[in-house]
């Protein structure tokens, strides 16, 4: 639904390009240089299966990526290397590309962005346009860990990885569904929404540009201190959208008098104007809320320690509603996508991306199919499962030599017939040493080969012993 194949084929298609261009663009390439490997991706077949491996790697989890090819007895993953070999695979992640080089002259978006704008326009879209969120919607900041060097990178010491890239999202309160995002990329963000006019602060720019398409719908939008105000309150309440969240004292237009009162604990003041309500109230510390739906209305709650206790409504239903960004970052930390060192900020950013839809296709199912229980875990399984069948199997070009590869998985899996060795422009007749007879320390040439494994065989005896056992 959302890496559809017009996405896939633009990844294949600015991926072989950038490839080229690099390899063009070196005057001498060194002999180890995976460069010497690069075989283009020729459809969006192989490109979903290393989608697909992309979402294994953050379901098993290992330290590098050759690790995952590794053929040790205890660290062998056997899957990646019946599927793919290690080398194609790098060079796939190395140039991995998403916008022409060459067309930065007209590009027209975030400059900071070029990279890797195409794919945040195209999900940006399609996450809109595939889901409609319930009435309880959260905004709040979302950080992707990039500790390297970036223009726009940003601390929030609130945040579990304190430094990267700084997104604001809007998110389905109960189910953590991302609906719409923004990446800060400083002082030259653009937010764009009709509702902007010359009093505008930032804050409130931000909030109308990730909820614009869903005003006068009738959802009730829970926020921080950082977006809240009344004046904020008024104009959503306004365009038919309800406001709940912790406003700053400090803010324009907060009644003086709930500056000034001084609370004991458990007593409450509020103040009215039309239908925004400001309500401060103290438990260990003030609290302040403001709301374009609830009054001074309050609830008896137990706590942890069984007592009863008397708070107010809108607290209680902001504690429940608030986190909607945060049980997204919670869903996705297990199954993380992107590695913690990567040199390319853009490729980061795109698994993460990639893992966001993967969790939003979760929520949908769910609600497709009436199944609020669906377990997350076994959704990843079965998505990568279903990719690799449907993807692997189609493509003949890179994965017919590539079955083959790992020595902890049977060869038997399509079907091996011995050939012998095709002419070269030296030899009409070439031989090549038997890969079981070097195995076995006995130096034997043969005319014969397996093409499907590209390995030398013996017919006799070799080429049967290297198709059945595990160790050559």
């Amino acid at each position: 639904m959302f890496f559809d194949e017009e996405l896939v084929e633009l990844i294949v298609y600015e991926t072989n390009t950038y490839a080229a261009q690099k390899i063009k663009a070196r005057s001498f390439i060194p002999l180890r240089s995976r460069m010497w490997d690069w075989k283009p991706v020729t459809n969006k077949d192989e490109m979903y299966v290393v989608l697909a491996l992309f979402m294994l790697m953050g379901i098993i989890q290992k330290p590098t990526l050759r690790s995952y090819f590794s053929k040790s007895f205890i660290l062998a993953t056997p899957i990646f290397g019946s599927i793919i070999s290690m080398d194609w695979f790098e060079s796939v992640c190395n140039f991995m590309h998403f916008n022409n080089n060459d067309d930065i002259g007209t590009y027209q978006g975030p400059s900071k962005l070029f990279k890797i704008y195409p794919i945040l326009s195209h999900l940006n879209t399609k996450f809109q346009s595939l889901y409609l969120p319930g009435q309880n919607i959260a905004i709040d900041e979302s950080l992707t860990l990039w500790r390297g060097r970036l223009s726009f990178r940003q601390y929030i010491s609130l945040k579990s990885s304190k430094f990267g890239i700084k997104s604001y999202e809007l998110c389905e309160s109960s189910s953590g569904y991302l609906w719409s995002f923004i990446i800060y990329t400083g002082k030259d963000t653009v937010f764009q929404t009709a509702f902007i006019s010359g009093d505008t602060n930032k804050t409130a720019t931000i909030v109308l540009s990730l909820v614009e398409p869903l005003l006068k719908k009738g959802c009730t939008l829970w926020m921080n201190n950082f977006y809240n105000s009344p004046s904020l309150a008024q104009r959503l309440k306004s365009l038919k959208t309800d406001c709940v969240g912790t406003p700053r004292l400090s803010r324009k237009d907060v009644p003086q008098r709930l500056k000034d009162k001084k609370l004991k604990k458990g007593e409450m003041v509020a103040q009215h104007s039309g239908p925004v309500s400001v309500l401060k109230w103290k438990d260990k510390k003030e609290v302040t809320m403001i709301s374009t739906y609830h009054g001074e209305e309050t609830k008896m709650k137990l706590t942890k320690y069984r007592q009863e206790k008397q708070k107010p409504v809108s607290v209680l239903d902001d504690n429940e509603n608030m986190g909607g960004v945060d049980l997204k970052d919670q869903l996705l930390q297990p199954c993380l996508l992107e590695r913690k060192k990567m040199t390319k900020w853009y490729i980061k950013l795109f698994r993460r991306l990639l893992n966001i839809a993967v969790l939003n296709c979760m929520v949908i199912c769910r609600a497709n199919s009436g199944q609020a229980k669906i377990d997350h875990f076994k959704f990843r399984v079965e998505l990568v499962q279903a990719l690799l069948i449907e993807h692997a199997s189609g493509s003949v070009r890179k994965f017919q030599g590539h079955h083959c590869t790992d020595k902890n998985v049977p060869r038997l899996v399509e079907r091996h017939f011995p050939e012998r060795i095709p002419p070269t422009e030296k030899k009409a007749k070439p031989t090549k040493r038997c890969v079981v007879c070097y195995k076995n320390n006995r130096r034997k040439e043969t005319v014969f080969w397996c093409p499907e494994c590209e390995a030398a065989l013996c017919v006799e005896e070799c080429f049967k012993a290297f198709h059945t056992k595990l160790n050559f």
